[in-house]
């Protein structure tokens, strides 16, 4: 069996590569890397609820759906027709639901300090 190799062979390559020690880091250190990388912390983006909902029928799945709806009404099968546009707006709802609930997650922890 091959034998799997670290990334770096010791701890003291990382801490080099990283340039960093396993003490703190000095106060002129911390303001250096403060100044180069700026804040731990991400971009905060809002997007309106409808926008959101509307982007929920765009991607491969929503076109496969999409796809088979207008067949369904090009051949006249209504019945058909309106299962499948009733799964599109099922899946559009169950995706939206899922994305709006992970924003609020994701803003509650940046309150969360």
């Amino acid at each position: 069996m091959a034998e799997i190799k670290p990334v770096w062979a010791s701890y003291q390559e990382a801490l080099d590569q990283l340039d960093s020690r396993l003490n703190r880091l000095s106060l002129k250190d911390a303001q250096g890397r403060l100044h180069r990388y700026g804040y731990n912390e991400l971009e905060e983006k809002r997007e309106s609820k409808w926008l959101q909902f509307l982007k929920t029928y765009w991607g491969p799945i929503p076109w496969l759906i999409e796809i088979a709806a207008v067949l369904s009404a090009v051949i006249s099968h209504w019945p058909d027709f309106f299962i499948i546009l009733f799964m599109l707006v099922l899946n559009s709802l169950i995706e939206f639901i899922q994305s709006s609930k992970a924003q609020d997650a994701l803003g509650a922890c940046r309150t969360y300090h």
